[in-house]
């Protein structure tokens, strides 16, 4: 059974949507996070002025409830995003992440000290942030900024001799 293509499609993977051009016809990679599109787990939105949606989740149909707690759900991952500083875009989905927290390394990372420097790149007890996706859950880790910062005097100090 083929979907039904419209103009407006929303990625199953990324929960992005898609318009693509008539003139062009429909998109058969998301542009987003180049998910293959197609009957499999898609999501058709007809009418977007209209609050009416056509789902086709084989075994997995959405009913009104399950709607509005994913809509409850990007809402309220957007109110989180509104308050960030700092918002990275996910390498796997390009949704931007939600920061977490901090996680400081302590007995879980044995430095390296490189062959041409006297002291690690990275203390044992460095920081770093904790980002994860709203839309596919993927966690990434940022060096915290004052160990950022401290890796950048310690290579500076390095590259001037």
């Amino acid at each position: 059974m083929m979907m039904q293509q419209s103009e407006n499609n929303v990625c199953p993977w990324c929960q992005t949507e898609i318009v693509w051009d008539p003139e062009i016809g429909p998109e058969e990679t998301c542009p987003h996070c180049l998910n293959e599109l197609g009957d499999y787990r898609s999501v058709s939105l007809h009418g977007l002025q209209d609050t009416e949606q056509e789902l086709d989740f084989d075994e997995d149909e959405l009913d009104d409830e399950d709607l509005n707690t994913l809509h409850e759900y990007e809402e309220g991952a957007q109110r989180v995003l509104d308050t960030q500083e700092e918002t990275p875009e996910c390498g796997n989905c390009h949704s931007f992440m939600l920061f977490a927290g901090h996680r400081t390394m302590a007995l879980g990372f044995v430095p390296v000290v490189p062959a041409q420097m006297k002291e690690p790149l990275l203390d044992a007890s460095h920081s770093t942030k904790v980002f994860v996706c709203p839309s596919c859950f993927r966690i990434d880790h940022v060096l915290a900024d004052e160990d950022r910062t401290r890796m950048v005097e310690l290579l500076k100090q390095h590259g001037s001799k």
